[in-house]
C-alpha cells in the first residue's frame, strides 16, 4: 500500500480543497513534473482509497503502463506530491488574510521606493481595517504594523512627523501583547484544571492590576477584556465574572475569528460544567443558553459541521430543562450538519433521548434498536438510556438484563477510560440498590423506607465517580 501519510493528509481535505490542490499541482508555476500530476489524477479518479486501489504495483501500472515495476520511482513521486502538498498548505495560509498580503506589499513598496504604490496600498489597508468586524489580537498587530510602516515612510522621505504614527503603533502593540499574554494564561489555567499540573504565571498579577487600573481603556478592546474576564472567572471565588463574560460574549463574539470565538465559549462552558459537577443545577440552564448563543453567533459549527457531542449535549440540556419545542426543531434542523459517517445514528440516539424526556418510551426504544454505534461513548450512552427507560417503566426483566449486559460491556471494552468505567459500574451498583429498595417498599415501614433512600442518597453524593448522578438523585427525590 502506498504512503499512508499522504492519504491521511488528503482525507482531511473537503471536495473543494481537493479541487484546489489539483489546480495547484497542475499549475506549471508550482509543478512541471507530469508524472506527479498523473499520480494525483489517479488518486482523485478512484472511488475509494482502500488497500486494493492503493496497492503499489497497481498504482505504478496506472502511471507507468509500459514500464516494469520500480518501487523507487513510485516512492520519489509520492515524495514530490507530499512536498507539493506542504507547499499548498503554506500557499493557503498566506492567502488567508488579504490585509496581511497588502501589508507585505507595503513593505515591498517602501523598500523599492515605490511611493505611489505605497500611498495607494496604505489607503486601502487603512480603509479595510476601519471596516473589518474582526477585532482580535491579529487585528491589533496589523494596526501596529501599518502605523509603523507609515511612520517609516515619513522618516524615509524627509516628511516632518510628530511621532503620531509611532505613538498609535505602540498603543496597538501594547494591546496585542496584553491580549496574547492573557490568552495563553487562560489556556494554561484551563489545562491546569484538567491535568492538575502547576504552571507559573510571571507578571500576570501585575498585569491584571494594570488592566484594572486602566479599565476604561482596556474594556474597549474586546481581545483584552474578554480574556481578562475569563482569567477572573477561572481564578475568582464567585460567579460575577462568569455572568459578565456571558453578557460580553453575546455581543462581542462576532469580533473574533470563528475558531477563537468557539474557544472563548468553551471557557464559559467548562465553568458551567464545573458548577454542575458541584451539584449547582442552575448552571444547566446557563450551559444551555451558552450553546444557544453559540448557535446565534455562528461559532457552534466547525467548517460547516456540527460536532456530534455538541449536538448531544444541547439535546440533553434542553430536554432536562423541558425546552421541548426548541429542542425538537433543533434536532431536525441540525441533522444535516452532523458528521456524515455517524449522522443517522447520532440523530436517532438524540431523538430517542428527546422522546424519553417526554416519557414516550416505546418511541425511544424503537429508535435505539436502530442505532449501530461503533464509537464507544455513544454505545455507552445508548446503554444508559435503555437502563433509564426500563427503570422508569418498571420493566424488571429488561432492567436486569440491561444492567448485566452493561456491566459486561464496561469490563470488556478496552477503549473505555478507567474513570468512566468506574463511574459506569457505580451507576449500575446504585441502580440495583435503588431498584431493590423500591421492590421492598410494600413490606417496609415509611420510616425505614425513608432511612434507606436517605442512606443511598448520601452514598451517591459522597461518591466522586458516578455516571448520571443527577438522574439517580432525581429518582430518589421522586420516591420521597
Amino acid at each position: 500500500m502506498i504512503n499512508t501519510q499522504l492519504i491521511q493528509y488528503l482525507l482531511r481535505f473537503t471536495k473543494s480543497e481537493l479541487a484546489e490542490f489539483n489546480d495547484f499541482v497542475c499549475s506549471p508555476y508550482f509543478n512541471k513534473h507530469q508524472k506527479t500530476k498523473d499520480l494525483l489524477a489517479y488518486l482523485l479518479k478512484i472511488k475509494s482509497w482502500d488497500q486494493e486501489n492503493l496497492n503499489k504495483q497497481k498504482v505504478f501500472k496506472n502511471i507507468f503502463p509500459k514500464q516494469p515495476y520500480q518501487e523507487q520511482h513510485l516512492s520519489n513521486l509520492i515524495s514530490y506530491l507530499l512536498k507539493l502538498l506542504r507547499q499548498f498548505y503554506i500557499q493557503k495560509q498566506s492567502e488567508k488574510s488579504e490585509i496581511d498580503q497588502q501589508i507585505n506589499l507595503l513593505e515591498i513598496a517602501l523598500q523599492a521606493d515605490q511611493k505611489k504604490l505605497f500611498l495607494l496600498t496604505s489607503g486601502k489597508v487603512t480603509k479595510a481595517l476601519k471596516q473589518t468586524e474582526i477585532l482580535d489580537s491579529t487585528y491589533l498587530f496589523q494596526q501596529n504594523k501599518l502605523l509603523r510602516l507609515q511612520d517609516n515612510y515619513d522618516l524615509k522621505y524627509g516628511k516632518r512627523t510628530s511621532g503620531e504614527y509611532l505613538e498609535k503603533a505602540l498603543h496597538f502593540f501594547d494591546a496585542y501583547l496584553v491580549s496574547e499574554k492573557l490568552k495563553m494564561t487562560c489556556q494554561m489555567l484551563a489545562r491546569k484544571q484538567v491535568t492538575g499540573r502547576e504552571y507559573s504565571f510571571p507578571i500576570t498579577n501585575e498585569l491584571i492590576i494594570f488592566i484594572e487600573k486602566e479599565s476604561k481603556v482596556f474594556s474597549a478592546i474586546p481581545s483584552v477584556w474578554i480574556y481578562y474576564l475569563i482569567y477572573k472567572m477561572i481564578t475568582g471565588s464567585n460567579d460575577t465574572f462568569y455572568f459578565q463574560l456571558k453578557s460580553n460574549l453575546k455581543i462581542q463574539a462576532k469580533y473574533f475569528q470563528q475558531q477563537e470565538g468557539r474557544d472563548l465559549y468553551t471557557h464559559a462552558l467548562n465553568y458551567c460544567i464545573g458548577r454542575l459537577n458541584l451539584g449547582e443545577t442552575s448552571f444547566r440552564k446557563e450551559a444551555f443558553e451558552l450553546y444557544q448563543q453559540m448557535l446565534d453567533n455562528g461559532v457552534l459549527h466547525i467548517k460547516g459541521t456540527l460536532p456530534n457531542w455538541d449536538y448531544t449535549n444541547i439535546v440533553s440540556l434542553g430536554s432536562e430543562l423541558k425546552e421541548y419545542q426548541w429542542i425538537e426543531k433543533f434536532i431536525f434542523e441540525q441533522k444535516d450538519f452532523l458528521q456524515k459517517n455517524q449522522k443517522e445514528n447520532t440523530f436517532r440516539y438524540n431523538l430517542a433521548a428527546f422522546y424519553y424526556s417526554q416519557k414516550s418510551y416505546d418511541k425511544a426504544i424503537e429508535l435505539l434498536q436502530q442505532v449501530e454505534f461503533s464509537e464507544v461513548y455513544y454505545n455507552l450512552l445508548t446503554r444508559i438510556l435503555l437502563l433509564k427507560i426500563y427503570f422508569d417503566n418498571n420493566n424488571q426483566k429488561a432492567l436486569e438484563y440491561s444492567l448485566e449486559t452493561f456491566r459486561i460491556f464496561l469490563l470488556r471494552t478496552k477503549k473505555l477510560e478507567s474513570n468512566r468505567r468506574k463511574s459506569g459500574l457505580n451507576l449500575i451498583r446504585f441502580t440495583k440498590k435503588l431498584n431493590r429498595i423500591i421492590e421492598e417498599k410494600s413490606i417496609t415501614s415509611k420510616k425505614d423506607f425513608f432511612k434507606k433512600t436517605s442512606l443511598i442518597k448520601t452514598q451517591i453524593e459522597e461518591k466522586q465517580k458516578v455516571l448520571n448522578r443527577s438522574w439517580l438523585l432525581k429518582k430518589i427525590e421522586e420516591l420521597n
